[in-house]
């Protein structure tokens, strides 16, 4: 007898841990899928966050173009010539032309730099 009910205990055990077994593994796939969905709504945001840069930098260049087209445009329309140009124009082709070094960076060599670093911390 003492067999009998030792065994429908040891039974009894193993049920129970593969019910918790089970619930567990319930549990896991719930948060699993609630983390996909997370994810899947923050890659959502993160599109709409792009998309919004991207529109925002179409419509920089093109405010861009504009304002170069004009101020070309005034150059043009000005009474000084090619060889001969006022200073006004001077200026205005300078800004046109970027000769000011201090406000075009070397984008290349900031970009090794960061690479470098990047790769020292590797």
């Amino acid at each position: 007898m003492k067999k009998l009910t030792k065994l429908k205990t040891q039974q009894n055990l193993q049920k129970s841990r593969l019910r918790e077994n089970f619930e567990l593994l319930d549990q896991i796939r719930a948060d699993a899928v609630n983390d996909i969905e997370s994810l899947t709504q923050d890659f959502q945001h993160m599109t709409l966050v792009a998309e919004s840069v991207q529109r925002n930098y179409r419509a920089l260049l093109a405010e861009n173009k504009l304002l170069k087209g004009t101020l070309l445009s005034i150059v043009d329309e000005c009474d000084c010539w090619q060889g001969n140009r006022c200073d006004r124009c001077w200026k205005l082709l300078k800004i046109l032309a970027s000769d000011n070094p201090e406000e075009k960076p070397d984008a290349a060599s900031k970009y090794r730099a960061i690479l470098s670093q990047l790769r020292n911390l590797e």
